[in-house]
């Protein structure tokens, strides 16, 4: 987890120091830029293969970085070949940086989902017998139930009890604790699941 935070961080980092240098690039092109060379047919340098959101002629698509190199013909004939690759490489680190929030989108699904503690059976007890306290650090099952029967000689009862119990693992407050009573007598213990603070902080980024 710590690695990919550490991956993710860089990512960013490389993006941003990418996107100023090609704005300073961009910013000398356009006091420089060769006039007589505008009536010069227009190409579009994007690689459709590689980045595929262009809204110049040839690729009809939403926008991208190809608008500002595209609308205007001039531009791809001042272009040198370090500044393609400049653009090249930030298209490739927009794609990388995409990848992995997708990966770590899918990563804090699965940190987000309740986290089983214990699954507790307590068969042959109706749900309304069924008592779960949470105290001292622990999770206290227990049932009793009652039953009722008449003899010649009168009424006989049966009782019958049964008390489990688990302890919370570190770092769990009693507060966290939730739990369900199934249908089967099945009583399900969880806690809610955290997000790592460092992935969340980039996420929001």
């Amino acid at each position: 987890m710590a690695t990919l935070c550490h991956a993710l961080e860089a990512v960013r980092r490389d993006l941003r120091r990418t996107d100023r240098e090609i704005k300073r690039r961009i910013k000398l092109i356009d006091m420089h830029c060769c006039h007589r060379c505008c009536d010069t047919q227009c190409s579009c340098l994007c690689d459709i293969n590689l980045h595929p959101q262009c809204c110049c002629l040839l690729h009809p698509y939403p926008f991208c970085l190809c608008d500002i190199l595209c609308c205007r013909p001039c531009r791809p004939v001042c272009l040198t070949s370090l500044e393609r690759k400049a653009i090249r490489a930030k298209i490739e680190a927009e794609q990388e940086l995409a990848r992995i929030r997708r990966r770590v989108t899918k990563m804090l699904s699965t940190c987000n989902r309740p986290k089983l503690l214990a699954l507790m059976d307590v068969k042959g007890f109706d749900p309304d017998d069924i008592t779960v306290k949470v105290q001292d650090g622990k999770v206290k099952v227990s049932a009793e139930h009652e039953e009722e029967f008449k003899t010649p000689r009168g009424k006989e009862y049966n009782y019958s009890t049964i008390t489990k119990e688990i302890c919370l693992p570190p770092g769990v407050t009693e507060n966290e604790i939730s739990y369900t009573i199934g249908p089967r007598s099945l009583v399900r213990i969880e806690t809610p699941g955290s997000m790592p603070p460092c992935l969340q902080s980039l996420l929001d980024c």
